[in-house]
């Protein structure tokens, strides 16, 4: 978790990294984006994934990894400042795609393993 120096209830970016699926590129993708919502007073959780190539990666452990993570917000905001009323999900790439997941997994049935817990 990326905290800026602000006071009060932070606004929250999950970032998901892209890189073709591959385990080639990982979190550091990401870092300028991460240095300028910090700078504007944003928290940023950038989080990483099982890729193709890795063990557990593509499905289901990509998945679970991106739906463990949003989850972890939960607890993280209890230790930090976080608000939870304003959070945003965003992805480069391959990263899109499981934003795009992750908003839409309340829509899950409850008994897939995918679902929210």
């Amino acid at each position: 978790m990326t905290l800026p120096q602000r006071e009060g209830r932070l606004p929250v970016v999950v970032m998901i990294h892209g890189g073709c699926w591959l385990g080639f590129f990982g979190l550091g993708l990401m870092d300028g984006l991460v240095k300028d919502l910090q700078a504007h007073g944003i928290a940023v959780w950038n989080v990483e994934y099982r890729r193709l190539g890795e063990v557990g990666g593509g499905y289901p452990g990509t998945y679970l990894d991106i739906g463990r993570a949003v989850d972890a917000l939960r607890s993280i905001a209890k230790r930090n400042a976080l608000d939870l009323s304003k959070v945003v999900v965003i992805g480069h790439s391959a990263g899109g795609h499981l934003a795009l997941w992750a908003a839409a997994r309340k829509r899950l049935p409850k008994d897939s393993p995918l679902s929210l817990s």
